[in-house]
């Protein structure tokens, strides 16, 4: 899922202190940081600076160039890692430094009420009115107040990697379930799992789809939920389930090409492009559950208060187009909020047959995946900072 990249200027060590941190900041008045006054930040005419994480990315920004005229200044950051990015929004500023920040769709809701985030004005986005009520009102993006405060920028279902032919296993789409990851004498030392407490809401996905624990909402546990399910993965842990917790997209990547593990909970960017280097690799469907997450980006205030709002607004439009959910759909098998004129866009512009169809076969994996009664991630649960002891239990164990 979405993006693990570290950053130079925070490091894994310091990330539950500033977890902790960032915790509790979201609990007080928002407080303008001394010395950082909204009245100082600059823009910069004909340039977009946006956070966000590394899969939002593409290969190049020539096409955006193009159709807007502007520049872009894209910081890539470990937005999955939900302490570290309040960290660098609340304490660091980040909305001084960014016109566009991006986050998993559900981290925005306490940065809405904390008065981080600039309501939208839709009327300046020619796209956004296309896009689906069922994404645009979906339980990690809607703040429930009858105003649009980000857009959502793609999503997915997300399952887990594997070796078909080494495991002698079906091919998509025929359907696997989490027991192959999770619970199985057959990948036993060979599986591979998130290292942040994205693993213990699909530990507690597993178990409520299998009646083993009374959990409401696995993607918003309670204290004595995520202590269920952290206290399973730990059982699993000790039996020797898992040979590696991952960090990171390229370990991710490194854990298929070196040959260590058969089945590994990751992102399914990471299985094409281990696919590109000529692996085996398939990306699974699932009977029992998928992981459903969402990325969306937002404004943040102290932008909207830049003398390049307009400009803001084109390039957030962009995203919302066609030539954004097309490339996004062939270079990482997400969907875009606007298919319709991705596919639109490839079939204007001439591109090969196989990548209209990778197009389209993109719109028909996510309309089955999503068809399943699945569990919706938000990135920030009410009680984080449970979440944040329990993994760290977990990670020590």
């Amino acid at each position: 899922m979405t993006e693990r990249q570290d950053r130079s200027k925070i490091s894994r060590r310091t990330v539950l202190k500033r977890a902790g941190a960032a915790t509790a900041a979201l609990a007080l008045p928002y407080i303008v940081p001394e010395g950082i006054g909204r009245a100082k930040a600059q823009s910069s005419p004909g340039t977009i600076r946006m956070m966000g994480g590394p899969t939002v990315a593409l290969e190049d920004w020539a096409q955006f160039e193009k159709d807007t005229g502007l520049k872009m200044e894209f910081v890539p950051f470990n937005v999955d890692d939900v302490g570290a990015l309040y960290n660098e929004i609340l304490i660091n500023g980040a909305g001084e430094r960014f016109d566009l920040i991006n986050t998993l769709a559900g981290v925005q809701k306490p940065l809405v009420q904390q008065g981080q985030v600039a309501q939208l004005d839709t009327s300046k986005l020619q796209n956004y009115a296309g896009i689906a009520d069922s994404v645009k009102r979906s339980p990690v993006l809607y703040t429930g107040d009858d105003k649009d405060w980000c857009v959502p920028l793609y999503y997915n279902a997300d399952s887990f990697g594997y070796f078909p032919e080494k495991l002698g296993l079906p091919r998509p789409p025929e359907a696997l379930t989490w027991d192959l990851l999770l619970n199985s004498e057959e990948t036993l030392g060979k599986a591979a799992l998130d290292g942040d407490m994205i693993a213990l809401m699909i530990g507690g996905m597993y178990l409520k789809s299998r009646g083993l624990a009374d959990i409401a909402d696995p993607g918003n546990m309670t204290a004595d939920e995520v202590a269920l399910a952290t206290d399973w993965l730990i059982e699993r842990k000790k039996a020797g389930q898992f040979r590696t917790l991952w960090k990171t997209y390229d370990e991710q990547v490194a854990n298929f090409v070196n040959g260590e593990v058969l089945v590994q909970r990751c992102w399914e960017p990471a299985v094409k492009a281990v696919q590109a280097q000529g692996l085996d690799v398939e990306y699974a469907t699932c009977s029992d559950f998928h992981v459903n997450w969402m990325h969306s980006t937002f404004i943040p205030v102290q932008a909207a208060e830049r003398n390049n709002l307009d400009e803001i607004y084109r390039a957030l439009d962009w995203f919302l187009g066609g030539s954004y959910a097309a490339e996004l759909a062939v270079l990482r098998g997400y969907t875009g909020s606007r298919m319709d004129l991705g596919l639109e866009h490839a079939r204007s512009e001439g591109w090969p047959d196989e990548k209209i169809e990778a197009i389209e076969a993109n719109i028909v994996k996510v309309e089955t995946k999503f068809s399943n009664p699945n569990f919706w991630i938000g990135g920030a649960p009410d009680d984080l900072a449970a979440h944040d002891r329990e993994m760290a239990r977990f990670r020590n164990a």
